[in-house]
């Protein structure tokens, strides 16, 4: 069973990846109808859920990251981690050049009181090992390790257990 699979497999690569002018409209709707299934189905990870992101600058970034995969050590598409992703937003949202590690993150500006959160002030957990940018309304957008880049609440029972400390750079 296991042989038929792995010599089909190629195969059905090869096909499925090739296109011509007439199928690349087809793939295109195909393409359209995934995205909105992925979006109606998942709860918590929408990616367009950015309308809800107050700041227009953090919006935009989030529609063009949304559902990135992380990727430890990753800068690009193919994959993010959280202050790799951190680094991206705040240079391009911000034009602020951000440390690359979340042990420097940790350190930059100003800590404050998680009650004194804007949009835009860095939020940490897990003894500082993971980041994210506070959007508003309770809510963070970072790179999680199982479902990429995402927007989560600090009340998520996991997130309000190991949150850490919150820091204005802006």
């Amino acid at each position: 069973m296991f042989k038929k699979f792995f010599i089909l497999l190629p195969l059905f690569v090869l096909t499925a990846c090739s296109t011509t002018s007439e199928n690349s409209t087809a793939s295109t709707q195909d393409e359209a109808q995934l995205n909105q299934l992925i979006s109606t189905t998942l709860k918590t990870n929408k990616p367009r859920q950015y309308s809800e992101i107050t700041d227009k600058r953090l919006a935009k970034i989030y529609q063009e990251w949304a559902g990135t995969r992380y990727r430890l050590g990753g800068l690009t598409k193919g994959g993010i981690d959280c202050s790799g992703f951190m680094q991206t937003t705040f240079l391009k949202a911000y034009g602020l050049a951000l440390p690359r590690s979340t042990a420097e993150q940790r350190h930059v500006g100003k800590q404050i009181q998680k009650h004194e959160l804007k949009v835009g002030d860095l939020v940490f957990f897990r003894k500082n090992n993971h980041v994210g940018v506070y959007i508003g309304n309770n809510r963070f957008m970072h790179s999680s390790t199982s479902r990429g880049v995402i927007i989560e609440s600090l009340d998520d029972s996991y997130w309000a257990k190991t949150y850490t400390q919150s820091r204005r750079v802006l």
